[in-house]
């Protein structure tokens, strides 16, 4: 019973989180969305959501105009797009020994939420749950910190591209929603 409560309570978590963005959608989410059917295809294309949510983030920019929608647009999905793989893969990482406690039956933490695993994080829980020694542990370590930075510099670099063709007041809405520093 206590694993079913936490999962219930990760699971609302994660769709809390998922749908915070969204101020409003173009399209419906629900089980058997996204084309996959069941709670793999709930979460939908990681793609169709970052669109979904760039587009939503449209009014609250205040922009009217199509040609500067397009510039901004594909600047803000890259943003996007950064900023949700990176939160749902560490759901998803904290996900999966509950997915497998309970058999595995919806795919497991990552393909529920439609994310790619981290190979670096896999490695260093390998490691930990192994009992690997000081040095193993020590090298999935690095590897995964190197990871983290390399994808922490890649949002940096795409959050200034963006801060470039936005105003003070989007720059403003886009740091209170969240996406930029």
């Amino acid at each position: 019973m206590k694993r079913i409560t936490s999962f219930l309570g990760l699971t609302t978590l994660a769709l809390m989180f998922v749908f915070s963005g969204h101020h409003a959608t173009a399209q419906p989410v629900g089980f058997g969305g996204g084309g996959g059917g069941g709670f793999g295809g709930m979460m939908g294309d990681p793609t169709q959501r970052a669109q979904m949510q760039v587009d939503s983030l449209r009014d609250s920019l205040a922009v009217t105009n199509d040609a500067e929608w397009a510039v901004i647009s594909p600047l803000l999905t890259k943003v996007v797009q950064l900023k949700s793989s990176d939160s749902m893969a560490e759901i998803s990482r904290m996900m999966a020994p509950m997915m497998a406690q309970f058999g595995g039956g919806m795919g497991g933490g990552a393909s529920f939420l439609g994310v790619t695993p981290d190979p670096n994080a896999g490695a260093l829980q390998q490691a930990l749950d192994g009992h690997g020694t000081v040095a193993q542990v020590k090298a999935a370590l690095a590897k995964f910190r190197a990871a983290k930075q390399q994808k922490q510099a890649e949002l940096t670099k795409a959050q200034e591209a963006l801060k470039q063709v936005l105003t003070v007041r989007q720059e403003a809405a886009l740091a209170l929603a969240g996406y930029l520093e």
